[in-house]
Formats: structure tokens, C-alpha cells, sequence
């Protein structure tokens, strides 16, 4: 595994198991932004909610699907509300967070493995799931044509993605290559791997806004009740402070291979 990769994995072990960021996902091993609604009560319900709205994107939800860049392995959990755990494959660069998703979902299949290198066979899958991850991949544009390599005729593609500023991709480190300049490019990326029937939405409001606005909120309210300390707080706003200039579009989308 290339030495970015290795660090991109660490990185997210850090922050995945750390015991301020466990409670505030209600300890439910989700680490994205989700998905608000007015009646969203919590960031575990968000991120339940985005998986709802990824999953109606798969009318036929038969077969095997494959969750890429699975995490700690909620959202394979999530998958087990519609699928049987014999039917569901998660992969992950962490080995450390693959350990938690076998452990929290007996009877699915789990591999270390590179998004832009997927060791299955063509035509191998019926659809894939990818959360919030795909901006990460060195690159995007080779992962939707591996996903389109590997899905079946009729097969789907879902997935959450967000478009970072240039200058972002730039101190951030992203992969080389994953600059996307606007949403008609973003399209041109799926139709080049394959995906000529494909859908794209622009819900930044309802996830990323969403999610900064439960994060401020969250953190004031802990340090009025003093159950944290200032430092704390403001070390926990930074993060989420630091990405308002960086985030440009939070999407949703799919495609099929015809």
C-alpha cells in the first residue's frame, strides 16, 4: 500500500476513535456529515438519513452490493436493514477500522483494499455504495471506472462526494488529479468512466451546512452546560471552522451500467 495511502488511513484512525468524536455520533461508528432535515435530531440520525437517500437510488436492491471505503463498518451495518449479511462486501485502507467492522457485522466479508484497484472480477457485482470517500481516491475518475469495470449490467453506482476549492485539493494534500471545476465537469468524469445514465444533486445545504450548524451547536451548548472547557471547545469548532473555505459542493449521485 503506497505511503500516502498508509497516512491517509492513519489519519482517520486518529480521529475515528477518539472518545469525543465516538459521543458524538452516539457511538454508532458513523463518521460523515449525514444528511438534516428540520426533524433530524442527532449527527447518528443524519448519517442514517443519507444512507436512506443513497439507498433509494437502488430500486432493486437484490444481489450483492459492495461498500467502499466502509469505515468502522456502520453503513455496512446500515446495509443489513436490506440486504443479508452473505450479500454485503465492505473495504477499507485501515485494517484497525476493518477489525471494528467485522466485529459489529457477523456474516458480511470484509478486504483491505485500494478503491482504484478493486480485486474482482468484471461483471461481479449488482451495485456499489460509497459514502462520503471518493474525493479521498487517487482518483476519483479511476475508481467510477473500476465500479463500472466490476458491476453487472443493470448495476448501480451511489454514492456521496464533495468538491473542494483548488486551493483546498492543494493544502489538504488531496490525490493529484481530483480537482473537479464545476458540476458539468463532475457529470463529464461519470460519463467518461461508463456511466452514461447517471444523476447528479447538489445537497450541501441539507449535509454539509447541516452538519456545521448541529457541530457549533452541539459544542456551545456542552460548554454553557460546562461539560467541557473553552480550550475544548474551540479545539473542537476548529476542524469544522477550518473547512468552510475548502468545501465548494456536498453531492449526491449514481449511475448505471447499461
Amino acid at each position: 500500500m503506497p505511503d500516502d495511502t498508509r497516512r491517509l488511513a492513519a489519519a482517520y484512525d486518529e480521529v475515528a476513535y477518539r472518545p469525543e468524536i465516538l459521543e458524538y455520533f452516539g457511538h454508532s461508528e458513523f463518521l460523515n456529515f449525514g444528511y438534516w432535515e428540520e426533524t433530524t435530531a442527532n449527527q447518528k440520525q443524519a448519517c442514517e438519513n443519507l444512507m436512506e437517500k443513497l439507498l433509494s437510488f437502488i430500486p432493486d436492491k437484490r444481489g450483492a452490493i459492495l461498500d467502499v471505503a466502509c469505515g468502522k463498518g456502520a453503513t455496512t451495518q446500515y446495509l443489513t436493514r436490506y440486504y443479508p449479511p452473505q450479500c454485503i462486501i465492505g473495504i477499507n485502507i485501515s485494517a484497525r477500522q476493518l477489525e471494528t467492522a467485522r466485529s459489529i457485522n457477523p456474516g458480511c466479508t470484509f478486504y483491505l483494499m485500494d478503491a482504484v484497484h478493486l480485486e474482482f472480477a468484471d461483471a461481479f457485482l449488482d451495485n456499489i455504495i460509497c459514502v462520503e470517500a471518493a474525493f479521498h481516491f487517487h482518483t476519483r475518475e479511476q475508481f467510477l471506472k473500476e465500479a463500472y469495470r466490476v458491476l453487472k449490467p443493470g448495476g448501480r453506482l451511489v454514492l456521496s462526494d464533495i468538491l473542494m476549492t483548488r486551493e483546498a485539493e492543494k493544502t489538504r494534500k488531496r490525490p493529484g488529479g481530483n480537482f473537479v471545476e464545476n458540476l458539468e465537469e463532475y457529470r463529464a468524469i461519470w460519463r467518461s468512466a461508463g456511466f452514461q445514465a447517471s444523476t447528479i444533486i447538489d445537497v450541501t445545504e441539507p449535509c454539509w451546512a447541516g452538519h456545521f450548524w448541529h457541530r457549533v451547536r452541539y459544542l456551545h451548548q456542552k460548554f454553557l452546560a460546562r461539560e467541557i472547557e473553552l480550550a475544548e471547545m474551540i479545539a473542537g469548532l476548529e476542524p469544522t471552522y477550518k473547512r468552510v473555505p475548502d468545501i465548494r459542493s456536498y453531492l449526491l449521485a449514481w449511475g448505471q451500467k447499461l
